[in-house]
């Protein structure tokens, strides 16, 4: 089995053609690979420097899983990865997919989108050793075959040209996707009930981040970065408050777009009482030019990493509390919000006016995006009625907490 040494930063020298002098790089470490005998593996290492520090590539822990996966395969089967038979049951990238990768899928070892991306990592290897020399290709000696694929266009102008012709291999994993419809998964009723029962013993900043995705329909790292100064003690004659948000008071909104959203004022009241807490007085202290209303112990702006602790502990003790799983990720709280807040609209307004208000709120870029809430309500027959009723237990978690 192959192991891994985390190499630290290393320079390089660069010689002078004019003068004598003789200059050096520095480089960026990255995860060294060894084989089970000590054995140096040049050609994966070169591959993870060039990552690394030729193009630059932010996070290659995918890659990294994938060619350790790859070798460990290699070296438990005997096979070298630049050995490639003619045959394609013989080759081992051929094998790597379907003894190893496709059957673990199928076993619920892994997921069959991990597998799709490990074996695209794996034939970038092969295209990058082709290309630097390190392996010689031929009509009998080659590790997949090129093939054109045909992809859907589901851009403006698909009306033109309805399909891209695109270049794979016929090692790719088909990974059967669902459709925009079935890709929606708000939380029930139930669900939600019980979620902020379980939250609502958890810190302030956290159930407040929740309110602000489940209840204004912001994405997770927007309500993370939600501006101190669009927080105001609302008056007690409005019920919802439509808010601004946007790159220009520091809210990090998809393609920098700004858009109007809308919050009740009961969450805005809540809000504006953590913005006068003693608690979020002291953790000002440490960061004083914090502009965030949500802050982490360190007087920072709370980080979806904080986010995701919580929540998974939340998950967690959904399951020992009703024994069922949990199935929905952080960001189907904004899911959550656009499906009900759109049932509730159509009981009195037409659907284009109702699609058109859910669409500014939630700032979609497309109306497609927008047209799949639509077409689910139609399948599931939600209850309209239903983002009154979120709300009201909603505020009705949070009074809990503060009595």
């Amino acid at each position: 089995m192959v192991f891994i040494i985390e190499s630290d930063e290393f320079e390089v020298p660069i010689p002078h053609l004019v003068s004598n002098q003789n200059r050096s790089i520095k480089l960026h470490g990255f995860p060294t690979f060894y084989s089970e005998s000590g054995e140096y593996l040049l050609p994966v290492n070169l591959w993870l420097n060039f990552l690394v520090n030729v193009r630059k590539a932010k996070n290659i822990n995918s890659n990294v899983r994938a060619i350790k996966r790859y070798w460990n395969f290699l070296e438990s089967n005997g096979l070298r990865w630049n050995h490639l038979p003619k045959q394609k049951s013989l080759k081992p990238t051929y094998r790597f997919k379907n003894d190893d990768l496709l059957q673990s899928a199928k076993n619920g070892l892994i997921k069959l989108s991990t597998a799709a991306t490990y074996i695209c990592h794996i034939v970038s290897f092969y295209k990058w050793a082709g290309h630097e020399g390190l392996i010689h290709y031929s009509e009998n000696n080659k590790p997949f075959e090129m093939e054109l694929v045909q992809v859907p266009n589901c851009g403006p102008l698909s009306f033109i040209n309805r399909n891209f012709v695109i270049s794979s291999t016929d090692l790719r994993i088909r990974n059967p996707r669902k459709n925009l419809e079935q890709q929606l998964c708000p939380f029930t009723e139930d669900e939600i009930r019980t979620f902020f029962q379980i939250i609502s013993s958890f810190t302030d900043e956290f159930l407040l981040h929740q309110m602000l995705q489940f209840q204004c329909g912001l994405r997770m790292e927007e309500a993370c970065f939600f501006p101190l100064s669009l927080v105001f003690n609302p008056p007690s004659h409005e019920t919802r408050f439509d808010i601004e948000i946007g790159p220009h008071v520091g809210v990090p909104t998809k393609y920098g777009k700004i858009r109007t959203i809308e919050v009740p004022a009961s969450l805005m009241k809540k809000m504006y009482l953590y913005s006068v807490s003693s608690r979020r007085a002291e953790r000002q202290k440490k960061q004083t030019t914090t502009k965030t209303l949500l802050l982490n112990q360190r007087g920072l702006p709370l980080t979806p990493i904080n986010v995701t602790q919580h929540y998974c502990k939340a998950k967690r003790t959904y399951k020992e509390i009703t024994g069922r799983s949990l199935n929905h990720r952080p960001h189907d709280a904004r899911a959550t919000y656009g499906t009900y807040r759109l049932a509730s609209l159509l009981e009195h307004l037409p659907p284009l006016d109702a699609m058109t208000l859910v669409m500014g709120w939630m700032g979609h870029r497309h109306e497609s995006t927008t047209w799949r809430y639509l077409r689910y309500l139609n399948r599931e027959q939600l209850n309209s009625h239903a983002i009154s009723i979120m709300d009201l237990f909603l505020d009705d978690a949070l009074s809990a907490k503060n009595d």
